[in-house]
């Protein structure tokens, strides 16, 4: 589970786990209202109510889409990172 907190009104959670579907990753996105501060919360704690929850898309992806998923990702650090100097 990833706590993804640093831009408010985008916040919440990425879970992923294989095993759900043969051959599969699931990745789901869980999304937290933006006054909720969840910088000392999990997914599962129970101090989080089912209303701060205002949005959740799960989906998944082949063994190649994930692959191709990380080698994306790999592309879009580099890039903010360049940003950063």
């Amino acid at each position: 589970m990833i706590r993804c907190n640093d831009i408010a009104y985008r916040q919440g959670f990425i879970e992923v786990a294989s095993g759900i579907h043969p051959q599969h990753i699931n990745v789901e996105i869980w999304n937290v209202h933006p006054d909720r501060d969840i910088s000392s919360l999990s997914l599962t704690d129970s101090a989080l109510s089912d209303q701060e929850i205002v949005g959740n898309t799960e989906i998944e992806l082949s063994v190649s889409q994930a692959t191709a998923l990380v080698e994306s990702l790999r592309m879009a650090i580099q890039l903010a990172r360049r940003d950063e100097a």
